[in-house]
């Protein structure tokens, strides 16, 4: 993860944190499954987000490997 995202999740309170952590366990075991996410458009390749309240996770699967570009708050990853 980048440097960004990493203060990103250090500023949040430890419940939010908590939450988040185990989103991201679960996004890992299984990409594509929940209600809360949605295909992008406007990239290259095939991207996505989640949303976890007003936090959205933005991610693409290359060759079965989820990679993160980036997490922030809704108002300000768009």
């Amino acid at each position: 993860m980048t440097s960004k995202i990493q203060k990103f999740k250090k500023s949040l309170d430890k419940k939010t944190r908590e939450k988040l952590k185990s989103r991201l366990i679960e996004l890992k075991a299984n990409p594509l499954k929940g209600n809360d996410i949605k295909r992008l458009q406007g990239y290259n390749c095939p991207t996505y987000r989640l949303r976890l309240g007003k936090i959205r996770i933005i991610f693409t699967i290359n060759n079965n490997n989820l990679e993160i570009i980036d997490i922030d708050y809704r108002g300000n990853i768009y």
